[in-house]
């Protein structure tokens, strides 16, 4: 199987149930987070597109928060070039919670690949689903069943001062790059990594993330692979600097 055929056979399961706090003053309580326009695309839009590209049609959206919105918003645009299976939790599940119950309630397909995407990791590269499938694929002959997609360096938060030995102040340097690789929230799972989220994530613990749990039992294991690529692809929209920074690159698009 080529990358251009597992994309048309796997799943896209989209994972947007967060409240979005940190973007409250924008939704005002009133649409979810993944519905706030960049341009005159939502976060949700973004996301279907780049996959769409490439023939994928298989979608899985796993909702929370105003989640109905989103099944109606999905459902009147993409109704007729899409095939859509919803999950909307009732109470807050956390990821891995969510993505174990619609593995369980078969709303996603134990039978074939998936890739998970947060809407809210803009990434700007069009062929990247392209690149992430040819790369999980070598992982494959390798013996992985698992592909994490990472950046190779992050943006620190605070300006850093460098000062001599007497405490002088001698240079400053304003959000430098960390050069510590970093998750985006975006995975591709064999069906075999659906066992392993069944049997360790404890359906009784709420909320269970991603990336604290699963994560690390796949590294445990040895079975993941990382896709690392450029901080300068990757938009993150968690915050309104990220939001304000996101419309000035996508206004250039």
């Amino acid at each position: 199987m080529d990358a251009n055929e597992f994309l048309k056979n796997c799943q896209i399961v989209l994972i947007a149930g967060g409240p979005g706090s940190r973007l409250m003053h924008r939704t005002n309580g009133k649409i979810p987070k993944h519905l706030l326009k960049i341009g005159n695309k939502t976060l949700v839009d973004y996301a279907i597109n780049m996959y769409t590209k490439f023939g994928c049609r298989n979608f899985v959206f796993l909702l929370g928060h105003l989640g109905d919105k989103i099944k109606e918003y999905v459902q009147n645009k993409y109704g007729k070039t899409i095939k859509s299976k919803f999950m909307i939790e009732k109470e807050r599940l956390g990821r891995a919670l969510a993505l174990k119950m619609a593995i369980e309630s078969n709303i996603i397909d134990k039978t074939k690949p998936c890739i998970v995407h947060y809407p809210d990791d803009i990434i700007l590269d069009n062929n990247f689903p392209l690149k992430l499938v040819e790369h999980h694929l070598k992982g494959l002959k390798k013996g992985a069943l698992a592909t994490l997609v990472e950046v190779s360096e992050t943006e620190y938060r605070y300006g850093v001062p460098k000062s001599d030995k007497d405490g002088f102040v001698v240079d400053f340097e304003e959000k430098p790059l960390v050069k510590i690789p970093a998750t985006i929230g975006v995975y591709v799972f064999q069906p075999e990594i659906y066992r392993i989220i069944s049997s360790v994530v404890d359906s009784k613990r709420k909320p269970v993330d991603i990336e604290p749990l699963l994560l690390r039992e796949l590294a445990k294991r040895k079975i993941m692979i990382n896709f690392s690529i450029g901080n300068d692809i990757w938009i993150p929209v968690n915050e309104e600097k990220e939001f304000i920074r996101a419309e000035q690159i996508l206004a250039k698009e």
